[in-house]
């Protein structure tokens, strides 16, 4: 019955704090250095400086709580379930890269939906489905081809397409993957988990009505009173017609890189960017306190508590950079042909293969490459860049689709400008010279993604 009543007395500590190592990991490196500094006002135990706690206060400590060791082995075990627990190179002092080469476009809607499915319950076989329905919906969220069109170019059959596409509509943004306005709207109306008979009616039976703000034609057609039909017409105008519009690529930032990776005679060095993230000590006046015999139970149980508190905290920050430094590390293994030769080089791979490597969940993967940024020979890149999907060739390896989209901007970059190429000659140059089989709507899909205009506007006229 006592160890029954430890349990339950340390499972609602562990699984806050547990929450607070998961979130930690990933926090972006600006929102890293505030959770620090919060946590820092918040617990006392906690000072900000490079000088640590000397051996002969840590043992005082030690001895102080050596009634918390079984509750901080048990939290300790728990932590390593999700990150490693080796020893990771912290960065040396390094010239960093021109600040003025560290551009991106913003965050789009399909890498958020890839995003998404890395953490939900897609097998394999579904992610590659998901990856040519995902590939296929606009900046508005809408699926732009037919699920029959998607086939005729995948190789799914229709009977799988489907069940995977209402999966991808549970994600967020909600009412992504429709394939029409009306479709949307259900989605929305779905996800809010509101039943209204009349508002069902006038989107399934007369949506034509109501896109024609044909007020009189649904009362006339549903019998409904005329302040019911209003109420549910402005629950419909409720919804976001465009629900990926949120979402743009076309914005311009600067940013720091959380990683470098410099090539040496011996292959490439990998440095974590700690610059600006405090070192953590625990406060020597505290420590001294709580040895003191002067002073009473309650203050030294307060004092262990926030030691504990504080001890998990730098454990965590701990944790988040060994885990990045490892995933990294396991990155440049798995990409070295990237990294030595550049884009053209980079093969596709997937959040599993890293996870297995590092020897954690992948989830963790997922988190630890969320908003983390890694400087390399080539530029300045998000994590989550390292991870593309994959387009088979007729023969060999199958390519990444970064690969081919680089392709792509190649051949509109030496094309006449009198007589700009079409999707369909550039998908007939990618089979020729290349061997890569694609239809002529991936290219303009492609195309989109890398905000390049038809050919038809690309026309230069003399």
């Amino acid at each position: 019955m006592l160890e029954l009543k430890q349990t339950q007395k340390l499972s609602p500590v562990l699984t806050q704090q547990l929450q607070q190592a998961i979130r930690l990991l990933q926090l972006s490196k600006l929102e890293l250095v505030e959770a620090i500094e919060q946590e820092v006002k918040e617990n006392p135990i906690l000072e900000v400086g490079e000088e640590e706690t000397s051996r002969e206060e840590a043992q005082r400590s030690e001895r102080e709580q050596e009634e918390t060791r079984e509750e901080k082995q048990e939290m300790e075990e728990l932590l390593e379930r999700f990150s490693p627990s080796e020893e990771f190179i912290p960065r040396e002092d390094k010239d960093a890269p021109d600040y003025e080469n560290m551009v991106r476009k913003t965050y789009n809607l399909r890498d958020h939906l890839r995003w998404q499915v890395g953490l939900s319950e897609f097998d394999p076989r579904e992610r590659l489905v998901a990856e040519w329905i995902i590939e296929n919906i606009d900046d508005n969220g809408y699926l732009i081809c037919s699920l029959e069109e998607i086939s005729k170019d995948s190789g799914f059959p229709v009977e799988e397409l489907e069940p995977v596409l209402k999966k991808v509509q549970k994600l967020e943004p909600t009412g992504v993957g429709a394939r029409d306005l009306k479709e949307c709207i259900l989605l929305q109306y779905d996800a809010a988990g509101e039943k209204d008979p009349v508002l069902e009616s006038i989107i399934i039976d007369h949506f034509d009505l109501f896109q024609h703000n044909n007020l009189k034609g649904i009362l006339k057609a549903t019998g409904h009173s005329p302040e019911r039909v209003k109420e549910a017409f402005e629950k419909i105008k409720s919804f976001d017609p465009k629900p990926g519009r949120n979402f743009s690529d076309e914005l311009i930032s600067y940013i720091v890189p959380d990683i470098y990776v410099v090539k040496t005679e011996d292959g490439f060095d990998i440095a974590l960017n700690n610059d600006d993230i405090p070192e953590l000590r625990m406060s020597r006046y505290y420590l001294e306190l709580v040895t003191n015999k002067k002073v009473g139970g309650d203050t030294k149980k307060y004092i262990k508590n926030k030691m504990k508190q504080a001890e998990w905290f730098i454990k965590s920050i701990q944790q988040r950079q060994r885990t990045l430094y490892l995933v990294a590390q396991s990155i440049v293994n798995f990409q070295r042909e990237f990294f030595e030769n550049g884009l053209r080089s980079l093969r596709p791979l997937i959040l599993k293969d890293v996870a297995q490597d590092v020897g954690v969940h992948e989830s963790t993967v997922s988190r630890i490459t969320t908003s983390k940024y890694m400087s390399t020979p080539h530029g300045v890149y998000e994590l989550k860049f390292f991870f593309p999907t994959s387009i088979n060739k007729g023969e060999g390896d199958p390519l990444s689709t970064n690969v081919v989209m680089d392709f792509i901007m190649e051949f509109i970059k030496k094309e006449d400008k009198r007589k700009p190429m079409t999707d369909d000659e550039i998908a007939h140059i990618l089979k020729s010279r290349h061997d890569i089989n694609i239809a002529r709507r991936t290219v303009a899909k492609y195309r989109e993604i890398l905000n390049i205009r038809s050919s038809r506007e690309r026309t230069v006229m003399e």
